[in-house]
């Protein structure tokens, strides 16, 4: 089943554009940028990073690529990031989206970052692994490892951007995202941030 976007989501998209607008005049510019859908806006970055490093969370819920592309200067380019660590693609597999599609704006975000933000390090991280298991078809939908193993292929190199490969600190022993790191076969536990903030860490922070 293709996913399609519910008007209470549109509205929350909106309000959270809205409050970034207002918090662009206040925050300063140089920190490092999280950017993605729920999985970005759901990691507690300072929680789980530490707080010692300059950590602004631009995690929306719900938004594929052609939300992010559309939104760049609100959502990241204001801030003039010294690092940007972006994932973005999960919607846009479970609505249906071609991955040459997604790729080619992914693409095209990378380089509207690379000629507007100069300096910037921009980070990209691999799409994280669903769940097939059948008690979690009603949330992953059409999402599936395979199409997300192709689409992490052609972004791992993707010009202009670090490619951070996180897939593999998420699966068990059958390629699927662990049952221990989920509750719906889609998102990401507490247990799971955990797992994935040292490479983080160590690959993007430090």
């Amino acid at each position: 089943m293709i996913e399609t976007t519910r008007p209470e989501l549109v509205a929350y998209q909106k309000e959270r554009l809205a409050k970034f607008v207002s918090e662009n005049q206040k925050l300063d510019k140089g920190q490092i940028v999280f950017a993605g859908d729920s999985i970005t806006e759901f990691f507690a970055l300072k929680k789980y990073l530490g707080r010692y490093f300059p950590l602004v969370n631009r995690g929306v819920a719900g938004i594929d690529s052609v939300w992010l592309l559309e939104h760049l200067k609100e959502q990241i380019l204001d801030l003039e990031p010294s690092k940007l660590v972006i994932l973005i693609g999960i919607n846009d597999i479970g609505r249906g989206y071609p991955v040459q599609d997604v790729v080619n704006r992914i693409s095209d975000i990378i380089m509207t970052i690379r000629q507007e933000s100069l300096y910037t390090e921009i980070y990209l991280l691999s799409i994280f692994p669903v769940s097939e298991r059948l008690e979690h078809a009603s949330n992953v939908k059409i999402r599936n490892n395979a199409t997300v193993g192709e689409l992490n292929q052609q972004l791992a190199v993707l010009p202009g951007v670090t490619y951070v490969d996180l897939f593999d600190y998420l699966t068990d022993a059958q390629g699927q995202l662990n049952a221990n790191y989920t509750t719906d076969g889609l998102y990401l536990n507490p247990q799971a941030y955990q797992v994935i903030a040292e490479p983080i860490i160590k690959e993007i922070l430090e």
